[in-house]
């Protein structure tokens, strides 16, 4: 299952066993960047985190794509915020959100 910025806020049901694909626009030219601040473990195990250039130059946007298995029945949160990593006490520019409902 697959999912962009339009999903956020939303409540997913899934299965034990299934993959769960965030992809996010990202301007990392920008000193901004994504990070998990909910992964939804024990729930979710974080299959993988990483991120795909794209336009060169300040202010170019690129993509973070994370991948997710779900492990076990249960309610979780999927949480992400687009910061500048050194401005601790700023608040987000973005916010990702995304509840998993796994059913047995």
């Amino acid at each position: 299952m697959r999912y962009d910025e339009r999903a956020s806020g939303q409540q997913i049901e899934a299965t034990v066993n299934d993959e769960l694909e965030i992809s996010l626009p990202e301007t990392r030219t920008a000193g901004y960047k994504w990070i998990v601040r909910r992964s939804g473990a024990p729930i979710l195990e974080l299959l993988e985190d990483k991120t795909i250039p794209g336009t060169p130059g300040v202010g170019g946007t690129g993509r973070h794509l994370w991948r997710f298995r779900v492990l076990s029945p249960g309610d979780t949160d999927i949480e992400l915020h687009h910061i500048r990593p050194w401005e601790d006490s700023a608040e987000p520019s973005r916010t990702f959100r995304l509840k998993v409902r796994v059913r047995s």
